[in-house]
């Protein structure tokens, strides 16, 4: 039996290390710096996962438009 996996694994992994250091920065030592460090990464790595998405999605469709030209 296949497990099933989420497309947007990497964005639920990005959003989760976000929140997770946003926590312990602020139980540690409450530093801007690094929280907006964790934003920028956890944002690149969610725009990476939407081209990716976006890439899969566009090359599994059929391509019709040359069936249609005839």
């Amino acid at each position: 039996m296949e497990k099933k996996t989420s497309q947007w694994r990497m964005s639920q992994a990005a959003l989760m290390v976000l929140i997770g250091s946003i926590i312990v920065s602020s139980i540690v030592s409450p530093s801007l710096a690094y929280i907006l460090g964790a934003l920028s990464g956890s944002l690149l790595l969610v725009l990476i996962n939407v081209v990716h998405v976006i890439y899969k999605k566009r090359r599994s469709r059929p391509n019709n438009l040359d069936k249609n030209r005839n």
